[in-house]
């Protein structure tokens, strides 16, 4: 799997923004994923939902 993200340090988006993971405000940097621009509060968010995603494509395979 591979992982093409952009990490923000000591910023927030210009409107306020949710992590699209565990839903919390993004505060003081967050990560961006590059391709559809969503926002996450971490790498562990972002990584949940690549896993997650991941998983469901399988079942879609399968």
């Amino acid at each position: 799997m591979r992982f093409a993200f952009v990490l923000v340090n000591d910023r927030t988006p210009f409107r306020q923004t949710w992590c699209l993971q565990c839903c919390e405000s993004i505060e003081g940097g967050y990560l961006r994923e590059i391709t559809t621009r969503l926002p996450y509060c971490d790498y562990q968010c972002y990584r949940l939902f690549c896993e997650a995603l991941a998983n469901d494509r399988m079942r879609a395979v399968s």
